[in-house]
């Protein structure tokens, strides 16, 4: 798994956020955000956890949330993103956590539920683009505790 790192971001969260992108994706949206994130390799740096815990420990009074997006964590190797995910939460429990998928919320293992606060699920569409966030008027935010 490749990934970019960025922070502080403050929108949409309304507060600040270290956004952690992955690389790849197999949908093919017209339109995409992200584009350069649809390979799976080449774009970020490999991904090795015990450095990136490191980092982010140096780092974990610059940011209260912690956002998965991409490309989509969903085409990842599912145990290397089960694990990666787990990890973070493990080592961040204080910190909200957020992921951005184009798939639909049924689509996702039960695990996803356990570790995100935050889920938008929808993909992208391009003829329901729309002001603000989300993008499109098909995608939805979910929130813990209130729709799952």
């Amino acid at each position: 798994m490749h990934l970019i790192i960025q922070y502080p971001v403050f929108d949409p969260y309304q507060k600040a956020t270290c956004e952690l992108y992955v690389a790849g994706c197999k949908r093919e949206c017209p339109g995409c955000h992200n584009p350069s994130l649809k390979s799976f390799d080449g774009v970020g740096e490999e991904l090795n956890l015990e450095h990136l815990v490191s980092y982010l420990e140096e780092r974990k009074t610059l940011f209260s949330i912690i956002s998965i997006t991409g490309g989509d964590l969903y085409y990842q190797e599912e145990l290397e993103a089960m694990r990666f995910c787990s990890t973070l939460k493990l080592c961040f429990p204080e910190k909200q956590f957020w992921l951005f998928t184009g798939s639909e919320f049924e689509d996702l293992s039960k695990w996803y539920s356990r570790i995100f606060d935050v889920i938008k699920v929808g993909a992208y569409k391009e003829e329901l683009k729309q002001e603000g966030f989300p993008a499109s008027s098909n995608q939805r935010l979910l929130y813990r505790g209130k729709d799952y």
